[in-house]
């Protein structure tokens, strides 16, 4: 007997969705499919956010290892469902037009962007005690993409446009006015990353020096790549500031950022 009409229908969107979230590239599929699992448990008062949040002192002294990932995943409690669902769409937007623009054929590479911005944070959280890095792990992939598009036009709230590079300035003010005058010192340290992350990667090798972070062989071989070097590449897989992918003309959209309830 075959399955009625309505039941075929509803097999078929699951497929379709299923097959859709499958060609997603991995990194940003990885990324994005954390946030909303772990922001999900904590909206839903299944865990507590501060299970999540990265605490050093429980890292090492009761040995709460699931911190060091769960923490980057992690809003401050404070953070409201819009606000979290603006800036997950946002993560989503900006990480995969990355990973298929300037890393394309490069996951490796981007999948070394993501631990190095995230551990350069999670040093700074160390010192500084911040618990709640999500915000951060937007920054970073905002700042590396506006650094790879600074001449870019984006378009802000109600139709205010401006070059890519002034993207992660705007953003965290905004955060900073929405947010009451609480400054936004998660996306600080995204910014600090990503900045280091292309300084090392980019900027130094295409001024005749080295890179001093290259991309481990072994996520090569755990993603099944080989590396990849050419004249517009450094070792890294990362373009370089001659590639005129960094200064590439187009649209671009801003998807804003929510507000926040106290």
């Amino acid at each position: 007997m075959a399955p009625p009409a309505q039941a075929r229908g509803v097999n078929s969107d699951a497929t379709q969705l299923a097959s859709w979230y499958s060609s997603l590239p991995v990194v940003t599929r990885t990324i994005v499919s954390a946030t909303v699992i772990v922001s999900f448990v904590s909206l839903v008062r299944f865990v507590s956010q501060y299970q999540f949040g990265l605490y050093w002192p429980l890292v090492w002294n009761r040995f709460q290892i699931w911190r060091l990932v769960t923490g980057f995943f992690t809003h401050e409690p404070r953070t409201n469902v819009v606000n979290i669902i603006v800036h997950t769409i946002m993560l989503f937007h900006y990480s995969i037009d990355l990973e298929r623009g300037e890393f394309a054929g490069r996951t490796a590479d981007y999948a070394w962007f993501a631990i190095f911005a995230m551990g350069a944070m999670s040093a700074v959280a160390w010192l500084t005690t911040t618990m709640f890095l999500a915000s951060g792990v937007l920054l970073a992939v905002l700042t590396l993409w506006s650094l790879h598009r600074q001449e870019q036009i984006v378009t802000f709230f109600f139709g205010f446009k401006f070059p890519a590079r002034y993207l992660p300035y705007v953003t965290m003010a905004l955060e900073f006015v929405l947010d009451h005058g609480n400054v936004p010192y998660d996306m600080i340290y995204g910014w600090m990353a990503a900045h280091l992350y292309y300084y090392l990667s980019v900027d130094l090798p295409s001024q005749g020096g080295l890179n001093y972070i290259p991309t481990p062989q072994l996520l090569y071989r755990f993603l099944g790549q080989v590396r990849r070097a050419d004249a517009r590449s450094t070792s890294s897989g990362t373009a370089t500031s001659g590639n005129p992918i960094h200064q590439r003309p187009g649209g671009g959209h801003f998807w804003g950022t929510g507000r926040r309830m106290n």
